[in-house]
């Protein structure tokens, strides 16, 4: 899904227009188009209903942000932004600075971007598998740290879910 403003904005008129050209290139790939304001209703509503959304990043952040609450955490959300020779793969969290030096941050976003990282940067399907898994053996354990941690479940620390993950991916 192509998401956009370009009932009101040329930047994104350009978005839409250079989206539009490009996807017949892709055939495989179903292409939609939705102004942003719309996706941020259905984003609500019909969650499982995107795959994947393209946006520029403005509205990338804020749909994000508005993501985690169907998640429960923006400790949970993993991003990509994908160029033609650079990719960067970072939590929808960024750096998370208030939390430096804690040992309370959500390692998984961290965790499940180096999944996407593997599998789309490096082709290493397996791997990104793999950490996945382990991320979800994780939660499944209520290894978990405090923003995610339900009633009666001990919250982990930073490096005491980092340590589990590890003890997992090595079997």
């Amino acid at each position: 899904t192509v998401v956009d403003k370009a009932n009101v904005l040329e930047t994104s008129r350009l978005w839409r227009q250079i989206a539009q050209e490009m996807a017949p290139n892709y055939p495989d790939i179903e292409t939609d188009f939705l102004f942003v304001d719309n996706a941020a209703m259905r984003l609500i509503q019909w969650p499982a209903s995107f795959d994947v959304m393209v946006t520029e990043n403005m509205f990338g952040d804020i749909l994000t942000d508005e993501a985690s609450v169907i998640t429960g955490s923006l400790g949970l959300l993993p991003s990509a932004s994908v160029g033609l020779h650079t990719s960067v793969f970072e939590p929808i969290h960024g750096s998370y600075p208030q939390a430096a030096g804690k040992n309370i941050a959500n390692p998984l976003a961290t965790v499940l971007s180096a999944a996407m990282m593997f599998e789309y940067a490096f082709g290493l399907t397996a791997e990104g598998t793999l950490i996945r898994e382990a991320v979800a053996a994780s939660m499944d354990a209520g290894f978990v740290t405090e923003d995610i941690a339900v009633d009666g479940l001990k919250p982990r620390t930073t490096s005491e879910v980092g340590d589990w993950l590890v003890q997992y991916i090595q079997g």
